[in-house]
């Protein structure tokens, strides 16, 4: 068993990098606008990725979680839990989905299928995995841009 079979988890037990953990984040407050119908929540996934990533990517990867929660509300059968985009804790869904995306990213497209068709609970699942197949293509991409920087001296300059 990996650590994506778990049913409860932490964030740093289920994101491999900095960009999963941005992804994720922006799921959350993709979902939340979803759920409230505030586009303050929609605004917020946006600023959150333009901090990080700039006025280009940013919109990008918002749009790239967007397709996921969209295919997810589309082809799955029940209702989707999930916690506030600052919250250090993941749910079961949470938790399945980041093993759905983790596939992706490695590439690994048997089990992207098996666990697409688990996350939608038996239901055709084709969209959530071409849509997290291309979320996984913008993640890999920013994975670099994301890597924690070794810190500056306090007295350096900045150019």
């Amino acid at each position: 068993m990996n650590r994506y079979d778990q049913q409860t988890s932490q964030i740093a037990d289920i994101c491999s990098d900095d960009a999963d953990v941005l992804g994720l984040s922006i799921l959350r407050f993709v979902a939340a606008g979803y759920i409230t119908s505030d586009v303050a929540c929609w605004d917020a996934a946006y600023d959150a990725a333009e901090r990080m990533l700039g006025p280009i990517e940013g919109p990008q990867l918002v749009a790239a979680m967007t397709w996921i929660m969209r295919a997810i509300r589309h082809e799955r059968e029940g209702d989707w839990a999930f916690m506030p985009a600052t919250c250090c804790r993941a749910t079961a869904d949470e938790y399945q989905l980041m093993g759905l995306i983790h596939c992706a990213r490695r590439g690994l497209q048997d089990d992207l299928r098996g666990k697409a068709k688990a996350l939608t609970r038996g239901q055709p699942a084709s969209s959530l995995c071409a849509c997290v197949t291309a979320a996984a293509d913008r993640l890999n991409a920013l994975r670099l841009g994301l890597a924690p920087q070794t810190p500056r001296p306090a007295n350096a300059a900045i150019h």
